[in-house]
């Protein structure tokens, strides 16, 4: 147990070394986001068709296949369709609870996007706790 456990802190300590710059933005503080950005949700298909950010576009990092979560092989190519190639073009990142959206956020810095911000406590208990428009 003890080296599953230092082997997961080596990993986490080694992506945060490795990653590129994004922020992290507690919505439930400041209440608003930046309106000049898109805001991507990366949850799944049906978790955005419950509810999302008013105007978010859903590009999911994960799918359900059969009961798992696979892995979205064409998440950054997505982004970059969405953005014209723009890596300077504001982005906003949210997800359920802000895991997801985490791992998005560092696929994204390091593959040059300059101005990154992620949704800290995610969808649940962040943008709605925070009061900020919804849509389903």
């Amino acid at each position: 147990m003890k080296k599953i456990l230092l082997s997961l802190i080596s990993l986490m300590i080694t992506i945060t070394l490795n990653a590129k710059e994004y922020k992290d933005d507690c919505v439930l503080e400041t209440k608003t986001v930046n309106k000049e950005a898109i805001i991507i949700d990366v949850r799944t298909k049906k978790e955005f068709a419950l509810a999302h950010p008013i105007g978010a576009i859903n590009i999911p990092y994960f799918f359900d296949k059969d009961g798992e979560k696979v892995p979205n092989t064409n998440f950054i190519e997505q982004v970059n369709q969405l953005t014209n190639d723009d890596y300077a073009k504001p982005l906003i990142i949210i997800c359920r609870i802000g895991i997801r959206s985490v791992k998005a956020a560092i696929d994204l810095a390091d593959e040059g996007y300059e101005d990154l911000t992620n949704i800290q406590q995610g969808f649940v208990k962040g943008w709605k706790k925070a009061g900020l428009p919804t849509e389903k």
